[in-house]
């Protein structure tokens, strides 16, 4: 399990669009697959939003990390949450990817 979440999270961290600002590790070394990122131009309600749309389970928001949102000045948008478990696969890491460029 660990294994493949592992590779499903580089996927998607290769895969980001350059407008996308990613928080916390860069890499999958020291990091779970859980990603809380903004598309510049795009409120997180919205892209949070349009994702949910397309099929996705995101979030947005602080997720009750009140204080990590402060430091990293997100206090009042948040920022978009997803997570990648054991049963998503390579082409929902793809979609997600491409739902995240055309935002």
């Amino acid at each position: 399990i660990q294994a493949h979440e592992r590779a499903l999270g580089e996927r998607l961290l290769a895969g980001l669009p350059d407008r996308v600002t990613l928080y916390g590790l860069p890499t999958m070394d020291g990091r779970v697959a859980t990603f809380a990122f903004n598309v510049d131009g795009v409120p997180t309600r919205e892209a949070a939003a349009r994702l949910g749309d397309a099929g996705f389970a995101v979030w947005h928001g602080n997720y009750y990390a009140v204080e990590v949102m402060k430091r990293l000045g997100l206090e009042e948008s948040g920022a978009v949450r997803a997570g990648i478990v054991h049963y998503n696969t390579a082409d929902e890491v793809d979609g997600l990817l491409s739902a995240v460029s055309a935002l």
